[in-house]
């Protein structure tokens, strides 16, 4: 999954191929509806004020930079003050799309994110990523009779890519099967963010004062026992399909996986970090008052700019909407106001 992901110039997230909207394998948030970014300017002033914090806003894995774009804009027509923006994007394409939206803004810094820890060595303000957790490699797990078994990938005679089983021997999978979800049914196949606990307790360990926003699609401890999620949630998305099959259409294909929520609490809650929030993408919008951004309009033709403004807001917020798939969690540093 990393190689398939993240491996130079051939890796998914790598390549020059174009990832999100219509010619893309899928949808973000942000590219549904520029009301997205704004919802989110105003969340972030006050959370700025009520926390007292400085003026730094990070968005790390930033897309194409059209979050960080309706953000701006939004923030710029409230008349807020200065605010540092900075964007953490590890894809090339992506960062040259980012800088094409972004290059006339004052308030924008580039980095990857080691640069900007040696830039920062103690951050203060808010991290922000949306989707990104989802994206980060995973190891996959099975519970048989016998005991644990972890699936690999491997290459059959033809040379096509095949899952193969084979015991589990690496014991900080176990453990952390044990800490996060307590052990396995018979048959239940389960991904492991080794990787995502890894970059978290390094993120939340270079916070100094602030908060962690998280937006992402996910289940709670209780809902990854389901019986729809035995087999897991691993797969993936080409030109908007749905593939089960993690193993077609390596580096042209994204691959994702459901966020373990109450796992990404306890790493929080360890590292010092409370849960300040956690709900629904749809109740978070409409809480923070994205309705107030539609408009009347005033024509009677659907394709006008407020037309389809008004349509995008409404395609966030409607039942089965993507907002209604994704979560929002929350967390502050113990000893923010």
């Amino acid at each position: 999954m990393r190689l398939a992901l993240y491996a130079p110039q051939l890796g998914y997230y790598q390549n020059e191929r174009v990832k999100i909207g219509k010619n893309g394998d899928f949808y973000t948030s942000s590219a549904a509806a520029d009301a997205f970014g704004a919802v989110w300017a105003n969340a972030f002033y006050r959370m700025f004020q009520e926390q007292q914090l400085p003026f730094v806003l990070c968005e790390i894995g930033a897309g194409d930079g059209r979050f960080a774009k309706s953000v701006l804009q939004e923030w710029e027509a409230k008349g807020y003050p200065n605010m540092e923006y900075i964007v953490v994007e590890s894809s090339p394409y992506h960062a040259g799309k980012i800088k094409d939206k972004l290059s006339e803004d004052r308030f924008i810094h580039y980095f990857s994110l080691e640069d900007m820890k040696a830039e920062y060595p103690f951050f203060q303000g808010i991290l922000f990523a949306n989707e990104l957790l989802d994206a980060m490699p995973v190891h996959v797990v099975k519970q048989e009779k016998t005991g644990m078994t972890e699936i690999m990938v491997s290459m059959d005679v033809t040379g096509n890519l095949v899952e193969q089983e084979q015991p589990l021997v690496n014991a900080e999978l176990g453990a952390w099967i044990a800490e996060h979800l307590g052990g396995l049914s018979i048959g239940q196949t389960i991904e492991v963010p080794l990787a995502m606990t890894h970059w978290l307790n390094d993120l939340y360990g270079w916070v100094e004062n602030g908060a962690v926003v998280l937006v992402d699609y996910g289940y709670t401890r209780e809902e990854w026992d389901m019986p729809h999620l035995l087999n897991g949630s691993l797969r993936g998305y080409f030109r908007h399909q749905q593939i089960n099959d993690p193993l077609k259409f390596p580096g042209e294909m994204d691959l994702t996986s459901h966020v373990h929520w109450d796992s990404v609490k306890t790493i929080g809650e360890i590292a010092g970090f409370r849960a300040d929030g956690f709900q629904k993408q749809t109740d978070f919008l409409l809480e923070n008052g994205i309705l107030d951004h539609l408009r009347d309009t005033g024509s009677q033709d659907p394709f006008s700019p407020v037309h389809k403004k008004n349509r995008a807001i409404r395609s966030l917020i409607m039942e089965n909407s993507i907002s209604s798939y994704f979560q929002v969690l929350i967390q502050k540093k113990d000893g923010c106001r």
